[in-house]
């Protein structure tokens, strides 16, 4: 049979080199990922026998739910890497019998959601995903598994699962240990000698446990390490390789401790409004401001070795600030060590946090005794803070301590940077401006947070340290050496080039308003698709020489269907669910959605899943990110996706966000620096571009479409702002998503202040900017009013968006130039994809034929 697909999808299941080459990138990106937080000696093990409990043992976790689901063809768990690596587990009964816990809990809950399904709002349809199944706790270890395990050393691995569009919830133990595996663990510790306790989640968990339950020897953070995490684990526990990765949030000792925690989405009752009432204070920059200890500090992370840090030289040159250090690996075995740059800023004027993240750097694997020379280097101006008064980024006159460390906590005072006076680096237009400011935290210090911690127990400000600067080295910085920037506000031009102006020419207002709305999974007339794929732009203006391009969802790797069967009309459809919720679809459902692989041909396309975003970031590795980012490249290449939605890079404002395992951090520097790396690695490749999201303040899942980000002007552009810019300038990401929610009372794709002042005015941003899916609509942002805001594509769009355009711009209500401006952005991804190429080959072998 002749079959007539127009993809990338193989005809055989055989292992592919890049598949091969990926599966190797995504093991290298875990080890680097899992972070040891516990230890008294007890790791690294010599393999022998090992006792296994716990949810993720022989489950392990490898990602979180929705669309950063990624198909790959196989995941290595903690039980089989284990094996893998010359262990022997001992306790196959107390795994079968989780098993059978596992599917019985799961047909249960398949009849819950059926039942849920019924009443489920048409309109709604992008939130089914918004309950996923939960993990069991597991049912007892009992004194018969400890005898018949036959072993001292135990590993109990604590399994959670969040997803895009419900917050992690407190009652439901989906952020602490439930009493079921206190009590197993309790028995483990009792009962073994050695006891490791692995957590395997997206996002911090409360570890009060450890201070209830003696006998625990090491705790490792797995997090979600993607296909290769069980690998990875076992080479870390048993020494074959030393953990290098260090915490990229705050770890609380309880949840109380967190700023505003008890206000945060669903806990106060009011998901429809969402105050950011601790301002600039997220993470440690409020631990350490409010003295507040942590139970692991940011940037925190243990090794089977150790380590000397210890400043040389700083400089300040052309408005950059260099720091060098000597790192000497002091330890008996190999390892790697990530160093950290902190500022602290003159506290004489605004009210600053006590530090600021200011640079990092990893260091290559040492030997024992070898030394590297880290260098660390940022500009002044990443100093500056944002003065409300008159918008603009200011440096105020005074000192500015160079703080060198190892993490948040644990830093010495370097060098100070003495600045003369006042330098304004930024002039910039307000945005997003509320009627009335939110009441933010008491400031560190004043009268009002004094009698707010005699009341309710709040910690007092800080030792700033200043007493260390007394023998440090002095470097003199003059202000009016500092570049000062006044941004221009004018509408931005619309994209110019021979061949997309050839294109626009003949366009029609009905073409334009084609343009601008792209296509879902399903419908329309394609030219290129890959199977899978979250959408599509238009394929109605193929006559008119544009194709349709492919968008894949991230940020864990590329997630496509990698197994699909052909129709006889040469159409594909899955055999398999690509989003494991549609496995709890009802049967006739899921039978007319998915092809049959016994009665049908098959094609074949398997993606790589790399750990998560948190994972990822917890490696500090930029370097290792672009390698992560470039696999990713070449997967687009092989299935021809030209837009990947990623990277995810929202700020981990709290640690319920379900959504938080697709985003790296709560600190904007290195969530942005791990973003720019991603899109470098991805964008190295031709034809190949990343989509930076959920731009912005999508920061809470619960009510996404639409909760209200209620933020002051000062947060917004130093918190939640400031990855986004560094992704954008440093990375080059080629599009933005714009998100969900609304940002002091307007939907952000219908934002002009967020889409074109800070995007394209002061960014020079010159990308496309899209939507997210199903975000415009009845009830939601204006699909006429997006475009105007310099929202360029309407997702997944459908036809009545496009009639929505053209009555707008029939009644005046939507220029054409806006329209214009929007599509000349759409059509400029797709002449520079590998897809229009293909394209235009085709149509040209087609006219030689003719």
């Amino acid at each position: 049979m002749k079959m007539k697909i127009r993809n990338k999808t193989a005809f055989t299941d055989a292992e592919t080199t890049l598949e091969k080459e990926n599966r190797e990138v995504s093991y290298r990106a875990a080890l680097e990922g899992i972070v040891l937080l516990e230890n008294d000696g007890t790791l690294p093990l010599s393999p022998g026998k090992i006792a296994l409990y716990g949810a993720g043992a022989d489950m392990t976790i490898k990602g979180g739910t929705g669309s950063g689901e990624v198909n790959e063809r196989r995941v290595v768990s903690v039980k089989e890497g284990l094996e893998k690596a010359g262990f022997t587990v001992t306790t196959e009964k107390w795994i079968d019998g989780y098993a059978r816990e596992y599917r019985k809990g799961e047909e249960e809950y398949k009849a819950e959601f059926q039942r849920r399904l019924r009443s489920f709002r048409k309109d709604d349809i992008i939130n089914i995903m918004s309950s996923p199944y939960q993990y069991p706790f597991g049912q007892p270890v009992t004194m018969k598994d400890v005898e018949e395990s036959g072993t001292d050393t135990c590993v109990y691995v604590v399994a959670r699962q969040a997803g895009e569009g419900a917050d992690r919830k407190l009652e439901r133990k989906e952020y602490s240990l439930s009493d079921e595996e206190k009590q197993n663990i309790a028995m483990c510790a009792a009962n073994y000698e050695k006891l490791i306790v692995v957590i395997n989640t997206g996002s911090v968990f409360d570890m009060n446990f450890l201070d209830e339950i003696e006998g625990i020897n090491a705790v490792v953070y797995l997090a979600q390490q993607g296909m290769e995490g069980g690998r990875a684990f076992a080479d870390i526990l048993c020494g074959k390789v030393s953990p290098s990765a260090k915490t990229v949030d705050t770890w609380p000792k309880k949840y109380e401790d967190i700023p505003c925690a008890m206000e945060y989405s669903y806990l106060n009752g009011n998901t429809e409004e969402e105050y950011y009432r601790e301002g600039i204070y997220v993470g440690y920059r409020y631990f350490d401001t409010y003295d507040k200890e942590p139970k692991y500090p940011f940037g925190y992370g243990l090794s089977y070795t150790t380590f000397s840090v210890k400043a040389q030289s700083a400089e300040v040159s052309d408005s950059y600030v260099k720091v060098t250090a000597e790192v000497t690996n002091t330890g008996s075995r190999p390892g790697k060590e990530i160093v950290q740059l902190y500022v602290s800023c003159p506290q004489s004027g605004m009210a600053k946090e006590y530090q600021r993240l200011a640079a990092f750097a990893k260091t290559k694997e040492l030997a024992r005794g070898e030394s590297e020379t880290a260098v660390l280097r940022f500009p002044v101006s990443d100093l500056a803070s944002f003065r409300e008064e008159d918008a603009s980024f200011v440096l105020e006159a005074g000192d500015y301590i160079l703080r060198l460390g190892t993490s948040s906590r644990d830093t010495e005072a370097a060098a100070v940077l003495v600045l003369d006076q006042e330098a304004v680096t930024e002039v910039c237009d307000h945005v997003c401006l509320r009627a009335v400011r939110v009441n933010e935290i008491p400031m560190p210090g004043s009268d009002e947070q004094e009698n707010d911690a005699s009341e309710n127990g709040a910690p007092g400000f800080a030792d700033t340290g200043e007493r260390e600067d007394v023998d440090l080295e002095r470097i003199h910085v003059k202000a009016e050496e500092i570049e000062k920037v006044v941004h221009s506000y004018e509408e931005p031009d619309s994209y110019s080039s021979p061949v997309t102006d050839r294109l626009l020419a003949p366009l029609s207002v009905g073409d334009l308003c084609e343009l601008v709305v792209g296509s879902g999974m399903t419908g329309q007339k394609r030219f290129f698709e890959a199977p899978g794929a979250a959408g599509y732009t238009t394929g109605e203006l193929l006559e008119k020489g544009i194709p349709n391009i492919c968008l894949a969802d991230g940020p864990a790797g590329l997630r496509l269907q990698k197994v699909s069967a052909v129709t006889r009309d040469g159409k594909v459809k899955g055999v398999e669910p690509q989003i494991s919720v549609m496995n709890y679809l009802p049967d006739i459902i899921r039978n007319r959605m998915l092809g049959n692989p016994e009665k049908r041909p098959c094609v074949y396309q398997f993606a790589t899943s790399f750990p998560t975003g948190t994972a990822l970031a917890q490696s500090w590795n930029t370097a290792l990110l672009e390698e992560v980012g470039e696999a990713v490249g070449k997967e687009m290449e092989a299935y021809g996706v030209t837009y990947w939605l990623a990277p995810g890079m929202n700020i981990h404002r709290n640690p319920l966000c379900g959504r938080n395992f697709e985003y790296y951090s709560e600190d904007p520097l290195l969530t942005g620096k791990m973003a720019a790396a991603i899109s470098r690695g991805v964008q190295s490749r031709r034809g190949c571009f990343v989509t930076v999201k959920h731009f912005c303040c999508n920061n809470q899942e619960d009510n996404r479409n639409h909760t209200n980000a209620n933020v002051n002007e000062r947060a917004l552009r130093e918190i939640y702002l400031r990855g986004f810019r560094i992704a954008l300038r440093e990375g080059g990401a080629k599009s933005v998503m714009s998100c969900y929610n609304k940002v002091n009372g307007t939907y952000v794709n219908n934002s002009y202040d967020l889409l074109t002042k800070v995007l394209r005015n002061e960014w020079g941003f010159s990308g496309l900017v899209m939507t997210d899916w199903f975000a415009t609509g009845k009830g939601l942002g204006s699909h006429s009013a997006a475009i105007e805001a310099g929202n360029d594509l309407i997702m997944p769009g459908g036809r009545g968006a496009v009639r929505e355009l053209k009555k707008k711009v029939r009644s005046g209500e939507l220029e054409v130039t806006a329209l214009q401006r929007c599509s000349a952005n759409v059509l400029r991804g797709i002449v520079e994809s590998r897809i229009y190429q293909a394209y235009r080959k085709k149509n040209a072998a087609k006219k030689k034929d003719e």
